[in-house]
């Protein structure tokens, strides 16, 4: 399984009332019950994650594996989503970027889960949408999405 995970609004809340916690290597806190839902789903040996995070170039691959682990997460299959590859230079949304992606890389639609909190998602096509995990940006992941997704077999 390939997941395409985001942060904010996923791991973390993205509640502009809320102060964000941050940890000591600065980056933020993330949601323990999102952590355990994510240690449930995603097999350390097999399945890939790429981050499709607003954050994903701000540390590289081993930085982000010790900032997951830091927070009890091992992922060791951990890639950024790269637009610069498939993409021109103007900004797209996460819907184009995580498309363009699928499609470059040949991916079967069934062999992906999207988790993010991004309402452009709502747009994908039938298909992945119903490979979407689409949180709440204020709670992030929680046990009411992740039953959701299993009545919804998304995973």
């Amino acid at each position: 399984m390939i997941f395409f995970l985001d942060i904010e609004g996923v791991l973390v809340h993205a509640n502009p009332h809320q102060i964000v916690e941050l940890e000591d290597d600065s980056f933020y806190k993330f949601n323990p019950q999102a952590i355990q839902i994510l240690k449930s789903i995603i097999y350390k040996t097999k399945d890939k994650v790429i981050l499709s995070t607003s954050h994903r170039f701000k540390y590289n691959i081993q930085e982000w594996k010790v900032i997951f682990e830091r927070r009890g997460l091992e992922i060791r299959n951990l890639s950024i989503l790269d637009d610069k590859k498939y993409l021109s230079n103007h900004r797209h949304t996460r819907k184009e970027e995580i498309l363009k992606w699928i499609q470059s890389n040949n991916l079967d639609y069934k062999d992906v889960v999207i988790i993010n909190d991004d309402k452009s998602l709502n747009d994908l096509p039938t298909y992945l949408k119903n490979r979407l995990i689409l949180t709440n940006s204020y709670t992030g992941l929680n046990d009411i999405i992740l039953t959701q997704a299993y009545l919804l077999n998304r995973l």
